[in-house]
């Protein structure tokens, strides 16, 4: 625990410190679901399984670093993957239930926006406040914001256009 680290936090440690939880049980609920993806993709989506898989270290990465956070802030996560859904306030991911290439996208991208919303609340509590954690949000807040334009543009390609309408060509 750093005794400085938790003076210069500021007057809302206690606040940020249960926001950086549920971030941590994001990132570990959100990671586990893109794994399971990874491993159980039906159809074309087997042609993602690395995709998927890179976020899945990509989302263990952003825990790793959540909760060096959280021990420089004199506390830990939770140690209970059976409390992520509840304290990450995500709730059930239900992976099954997207297998597909496209539902599984989908999903992902509702778990992107999600974080975003969660990193950007954080980021607007700790500016000019809890600087380490702050740089820390800011880089998490990018990450999620790549994601979410990658699976977007991605979903966009996965639309089939009729290039035959602009050159008058019958349907």
């Amino acid at each position: 625990m750093g005794k400085k680290s938790i003076e210069i936090a500021g007057p809302n440690v206690d606040k940020n410190i249960g926001t950086l939880q549920r971030a941590y049980a994001f990132e570990m609920q959100t990671s586990h679901y893109f794994q399971y993806v990874a491993n159980n993709i039906e159809g074309l989506g087997v042609l993602f399984e690395d995709f998927f898989g890179e976020r899945a270290k990509e989302e263990q990465g952003h825990a790793a670093d959540i909760n060096d956070r959280l021990m420089e802030l004199g506390t830990n996560p939770t140690d209970d993957p059976g409390s992520w859904e509840k304290e990450s306030g995500l709730g059930k991911t239900e992976s099954k239930k997207y297998l597909s290439l496209r539902s599984a996208l989908e999903r992902a991208l509702e778990f992107e926006r999600f974080g975003i919303g969660l990193y950007n609340d954080l980021a607007n509590a700790t500016k000019d406040k809890d600087h380490a954690t702050y740089q820390l949000t800011l880089k998490l807040l990018t990450d999620e914001l790549e994601d979410e334009q990658t699976i977007e543009d991605i979903l966009a390609r996965l639309e089939i256009k009729d290039t035959r309408e602009g050159s008058g060509a019958a349907a």
